[in-house]
């Protein structure tokens, strides 16, 4: 079995859940303004991405930044943390790390979709490429809850069997699975927050935990 690692070592997944997060809050106050809405006009949308090239190349940094080496380090601490519960022949370990690796795609389309806009827009490009690039990255949004929410399910089913969180977080894990999965499509962008907090909470939980000790 895993052993159990305590020390410096229970920073990791809080210092992981909070810097992602704040990486993409600040990635947001460099965009400031809110986006155009998915049905606005091609030069609409291309006349936003050439006003706030500035903020939305920060974002794409700042979010890149966040998504690719912040959070893999508390996944990394979460799959460990889960088989060190379940044991290493549970299925929960290997699905939330699929599903925790997963959702990186749709934030990679989305921050990939509206750098590049930010990259092209200007008045000598067409404006239909921003507006196509815009779409593809709003799609990143729409898809994102899905694998989100295998990570959670799995994470909460995981914690039902030993002590890898606290009672009412595993309670409302399942719940909030299912409102992310059927939020997916009509409040994208509102599921994402909801994850958010809920990694915030699984972070400051694993960072508190002393009960991995009585498994190891």
């Amino acid at each position: 079995m895993t052993p159990y690692r305590p020390g410096g070592e229970r920073y990791v997944p809080l210092v992981g859940a909070i810097g992602f997060l704040l990486s993409l809050a600040l990635g947001a106050a460099a965009v400031g303004e809110s986006s155009p809405a998915g049905d606005a006009p091609a030069a609409e949308i291309a006349a936003y991405f050439v006003e706030r090239q500035g903020g939305h190349l920060a974002n794409t940094f700042l979010a890149g930044v966040g998504s690719f080496v912040l959070y893999p380090c508390f996944l990394a601490y979460l799959w460990r943390a889960i088989r060190l519960v379940e044991g290493e022949d549970g299925l929960c370990a290997p699905a939330a790390l699929i599903g925790g690796v997963a959702l990186l795609g749709p934030l990679l389309i989305q921050l990939a979709g509206w750098g590049a806009a930010a990259l092209q827009a200007g008045q000598q490009r067409d404006p239909a490429v921003a507006a196509a690039l815009f779409d593809l990255g709003s799609t990143g949004l729409l898809i994102f809850p899905l694998p989100a929410a295998l990570l959670v399910v799995a994470t909460t089913l995981a914690a039902r069997s030993g002590p890898l969180l606290p009672r009412w977080l595993v309670r409302v894990g399942l719940p909030v699975a299912v409102i992310m999965v059927v939020g997916a499509f009509p409040l994208g962008p509102f599921m994402f927050a909801l994850f958010g907090l809920w990694l915030l909470a699984v972070g400051i939980a694993l960072f508190r935990s002393t009960s991995l000790k009585a498994v190891a």
